[in-house]
């Protein structure tokens, strides 16, 4: 059935007044999320989706579960983290999405209760994220202060860790979370990994260091998708090898870190482009100005 042009949605199940569970006249099940969209209505009615925001079944989050999660956050939870999700999108390009907007809005709407019952949890990674994503970590402390000032509460401090997360998983392992969690491990574990060989602290805020990380970031996800580099033609370990032999064994072994992170296996130019970076970190370390 069309209404002003638009189909009208079949009602299934009214969550609350502001979520009900629906089927569009194809017979696909959708989520509506809209003030006073369930009020005084009962399953079988048919409901015009206009106004209202619209969700469909995507990855862990069945309908259902889309459902669940909209009716436990209020509406203003819900548009803070739409407001969220655009910060991340004009600060970091984080592309806006339905699967970037429910995990925000599942973390929010956690915190939010878990502060206002004075519950605090550990929240782990805030060293290494701060070091690894600056820009993400920025942009966590942003959300932060912006979920504190439209909902009238004081998150947990360090919940910008947990955001900035959201942020930089949304940017490159597409949507799970643990992948951006065994990344950030990975990256951190590379650190400790060449300051053990080579007997040196490393300055994680140089530009080496920073260039190193982003090939890393790449690097995960290639890995992850498949999609390594391969057939260069190109020499670069022996060159690496020639010229600084500590730097080619040290690719070697984070090769071999990264290999059980992502329970794969890299390829020789992904290990050679490794050696590029750990020449320039060694080349820095040893032999600095």
């Amino acid at each position: 059935m069309m209404r002003g042009g638009r189909a009208t949605v079949t009602i299934r199940r009214i969550y609350n007044n502001n979520v009900v569970l629906g089927a569009d006249p194809d017979g696909t099940e959708v989520v509506l999320l809209g003030k006073g969209l369930g009020f005084q209505r009962k399953p079988g009615d048919r409901v015009d989706p206009a106004g209202a925001q619209r969700f469909v079944a995507q990855g862990p989050y069945k309908a259902a579960a889309v459902a669940t999660l909209l009716s436990d956050a209020t509406l203003e939870e819900a548009a803070t983290a739409r407001d969220i999700v655009a910060l991340a999108h004009e600060r970091l390009r984080v592309p806006v999405s339905q699967g970037f907007l429910l995990p925000v809005l599942d973390h929010l709407s956690f915190a939010v209760r878990r502060a206002r019952e004075g519950v605090k949890v550990d929240i782990p990674l805030r060293w290494e994220v701060a070091q690894l994503y600056p820009r993400e970590a920025e942009v966590g402390r942003e959300a932060v202060a912006l979920a504190g000032d439209r909902l009238r509460v004081r998150l947990q401090e360090d919940e910008w860790v947990a955001f900035a997360l959201h942020f930089i998983n949304q940017q490159w392992v597409g949507g799970d979370l643990s992948k951006t969690v065994a990344m950030t491990d990975a990256i951190t574990g590379t650190f400790a990994l060449l300051e053990e060989l080579w007997g040196r602290p490393l300055d994680q805020t140089s530009v080496s260091s920073a260039r190193f990380v982003t090939h890393l970031r790449y690097l995960f996800v290639r890995a992850i998708e498949g999609r390594q580099l391969v057939g260069s033609g190109i020499d670069v370990m022996g060159a690496v090898q020639s010229v600084y032999p500590e730097a080619a064994e040290a690719a070697r072994r984070v090769a071999q870190l990264i290999d059980a992170s992502v329970k794969g296996s890299l390829t020789t130019e992904e290990v050679a482009y490794l050696a590029l970076h750990t020449g320039r970190l060694y080349a820095e370390v040893h032999y600095p100005g």
